[in-house]
């Protein structure tokens, strides 16, 4: 109990913040009432980044600790409130332009479906600055398909690919004649070199609607299970008009665990440099000590909003394989219906940008305000 409850409260904990640089031009100052989402998506992509940089079993457990801890430092600077691309990267101004695409205005509350394309899009603009990061991909209608995983983790080892094989035909000298065995091997190269290994890792985010205005009770066992599998990172989702991050379940599948981000908490502040005139983030106790909690939150997994997000991070190519092997066991000993599909490739008459709309026509639907 106190090992689980000391690790409970080494984990990241994002909420509504108010007194942040404007957003601007809408004057925005706060997200206390409408921010839950983009909040909890916060506190899953940390989780994913605790794992990625130090272990899933890591937990800082002391303000110096933290202080001192070059990771936490980095969060405690990704994270805070302020308009930057480059130190405030996975901010809520960050996150309010991301949404701008997605046809989003800051105030607006964010559903799950659009939350998980924010995260995307941050994360691929963090990988051009910081290489060993990892990528993301979001699956649509419960569907995972093999093609798009691989195109997506092998996109440096297929350039590579290619260079080498340029080079490797240039190394080859013109024959003498035709019919020459060089001139034969050269026309009809080989159609593969093998599986290419991952470039990176994966954050795999897959947007589920399970059921129509309640919770299909049908899927509580296989949902409950999930977070044993050892690449789970949690799950986005909340009861109505509330988004939590829910990192656990009861064994027994009645109650989910979830942290909370509906407190209000000042938001950080910046100091001066003396040396060149530039500023930093002011890494203050209280703004170490806020974001932890030591009061999660328990309630009946049934009572969850249908629209939820299963999140799995991936080190590697191995650890998706494991990861298909275990939601596919997971399926087929369930009562309930099929929670995620693996297919090698979407059907012919879909389009990849028919696939990425079917995300956004339902998922959102109807979540709440938050």
């Amino acid at each position: 109990y106190y090992t689980r409850k000391e690790y409970e409260s080494s984990m990241f904990w994002f909420t509504y913040r108010y007194d942040f640089p404007e957003i601007k031009p809408y004057g925005i100052t706060t997200d206390a009432g409408w921010g839950c989402m983009l909040r909890s998506a916060q506190m899953m992509l940390a989780h994913t980044l605790r794992i990625h940089f130090k272990s899933r079993h890591w937990k800082c457990t002391s303000l110096e600790q933290s202080r001192r801890d070059e990771f936490v430092r980095a969060v405690l600077t990704w994270f805070a409130d302020f308009p930057s691309k480059e130190k405030s990267i996975y901010s809520l101004h960050n996150m309010c332009a991301a949404g701008l695409a997605y046809e989003m205005l800051p105030g607006e509350w964010y559903g799950p479906g659009t939350a998980c394309h924010v995260v995307r899009d941050l994360v691929s603009l963090h990988q051009e600055q910081q290489s060993n990061l990892f990528r993301v991909h979001v699956s649509a209608e419960g569907t995972v398909y093999r093609n798009a995983i691989v195109d997506l983790m092998t996109k440096e080892a297929r350039e590579r690919e290619e260079q080498r094989k340029r080079h490797d035909q240039k190394e080859v000298q013109a024959p003498a004649h035709p019919l020459d065995p060089v001139a034969i091997s050269a026309d009809t190269p080989p159609d593969t070199y093998g599986p290419l290994e991952w470039d990176c890792s994966l954050l795999l985010l897959i947007p589920l609607r399970l059921g129509l205005d309640r919770f299909n009770a049908d899927y509580v066992e296989i949902v409950a299970k999930t977070f044993c599998l050892p690449q789970s990172v949690g799950i986005l989702g909340g009861r109505p008009r509330g988004a939590r991050w829910f990192y656990g379940a009861y064994a027994d599948g009645s109650k989910v665990l979830g942290l909370d981000p509906h407190t209000v908490q000042p938001a950080p502040k910046k100091k001066k440099q003396n040396v060149n005139g530039g500023d930093f983030i002011d890494l203050s106790d209280d703004y170490i000590g806020s974001i932890h909690t030591q009061h999660p939150e328990a309630f009946d997994l049934v009572r969850m909003d249908p629209s939820i997000v299963l999140g799995f991070y991936c080190r590697d190519r191995r650890d998706f394989e494991m990861l298909e092997s275990s939601l596919k066991h997971l399926n087929q000993n369930s009562s309930g219906p099929e929670l995620v599909a693996f297919l090698d490739k979407p059907p012919d008459y879909l389009s990849p940008d028919a696939v990425n709309d079917m995300l956004h026509d339902d998922l959102d639907d109807e979540f709440g305000s938050g």
